[in-house]
């Protein structure tokens, strides 16, 4: 269930920052002549980006901290979201907040790998690009390897 509210929270976060980009860009055009940045919707766009990742990880980290019920990871969770907010609100400049942002989605993207089980060692084995050892089938059930005889 966490890696389904994870993903539906980054879908809609993203669907709502586009909408909001496109509202935006159909205005009069006066986007960079108020004193604005003129690469507003080129730093949108990443920070689109950034935040449906972020919403995805935190959805990971927020519910499989809510089933083990560490008080901690929600907090995480929660402190990291009002300071993404923060950044992005209190900041005139855009460009300035894509760097900690990007750094926040590292580190939380590490953090809910971490979580889902993920591990060092399998991404190796997944980037060795071995296969299994010939004459071995697999069957599409409960039952193990088929032995030899």
């Amino acid at each position: 269930m966490a890696y389904v509210s994870g993903l539906s929270f980054g879908i809609i976060s993203g669907v709502f920052s586009i909408s909001n980009i496109l509202a935006d860009s159909a205005g009069p055009g006066t986007v960079g002549i108020h004193g604005d940045s003129q690469y507003y919707f080129i730093t949108s766009a990443f920070l689109t980006m950034a935040l449906v990742l972020l919403h995805t990880f935190w959805g990971i980290i927020f519910f499989d901290a809510c089933e083990r019920r560490r008080a901690g990871g929600v907090g995480l969770v929660v402190g990291s979201h009002l300071l993404t907010s923060g950044l992005t609100f209190l900041n005139p400049w855009y460009e300035a907040s894509l760097g900690p942002i990007f750094i926040l989605t590292l580190c939380t993207g590490l953090w809910a790998f971490s979580t889902a089980g993920g591990s060092f060692r399998n991404v190796l084995k997944c980037l060795s690009c071995k296969q299994e050892p010939e004459g071995q089938a697999m069957l599409c059930s409960a039952r193990q390897v088929p032995l030899e005889g």
